[in-house]
């Protein structure tokens, strides 16, 4: 039989490119649906989301990877996590468990709760654009181990986070907090965004419950 030519030729290529995007998408992305008001007011309870899984996507060939330009056995493809990134990743200590929580803390970081305040390295975490107030509790300073990401929620006097559970690996992240298409009203992104860190030691008594 000649494929070469005909509107037989055209259906198989149509049905192997739609094949191809399909599986493009469905490895690339995933939906999930927020439990919880943990992310309040970012996201809330019953919000749908689609997550990147691409977002951080490793690049590792092995032997070879020495001679890829700038990289390293492992580093990210596009990019790492990013203070300020909202993130879904795997429970530690349940893997059927998904959480979606903020990356604060980035691998080196020493990070503090003090006075109601978020430190990075001895520095005030600018939050308030995105929380509900005032963190109640203080922690001791946490050193961010390699390849770990320290993590809290929006609504940070209700979440279980990093204060509990300590920081994640990067192998328990599923992916970035893409897009909410559910509730219609609220389509739009995820509310991922750089987060700065304030000199000023004043931060802290403005920010004291």
């Amino acid at each position: 039989m000649n494929l070469r030519h005909g509107p037989l030729r055209d259906i198989i290529e149509t049905v192997i490119l739609a094949l191809l995007v399909f599986l493009l998408v469905r490895e690339g992305m995933q939906n999930f649906q927020v439990e919880g008001s943990s992310m309040v007011p970012t996201v809330s309870d019953n919000d749908f989301v689609v997550v990147n899984k691409l977002s951080y996507k490793r690049l590792d060939i092995g032997p070879l990877d020495a001679l890829a330009p700038g990289k390293s056995n492992g580093d990210f493809l596009f990019g790492g996590p990013g203070r300020g990134d909202i993130v879904v990743f795997q429970s530690p200590s349940d893997l059927s468990r998904d959480f979606v929580k903020r990356v604060i803390g980035l691998p080196g970081d020493v990070v503090e709760i003090r006075s109601g305040s978020v430190l990075v390295n001895g520095e005030v975490l600018d939050d308030t654009a995105f929380t509900n107030g005032p963190l109640v509790g203080d922690t001791a300073p946490t050193t961010v181990p390699p390849e770990h990401y320290y993590v809290l929620g929006d609504n940070r006097n209700a979440s279980l986070d990093s204060r509990s559970f300590g920081p994640i690996h990067e192998r328990l992240i599923v992916g970035k907090c893409w897009f909410r298409w559910l509730p219609l009203n609220q389509i739009g992104g995820c509310g991922s965004e750089d987060i700065e860190l304030v000199e000023d030691p004043s931060a802290l008594r403005m920010r004291s419950p």
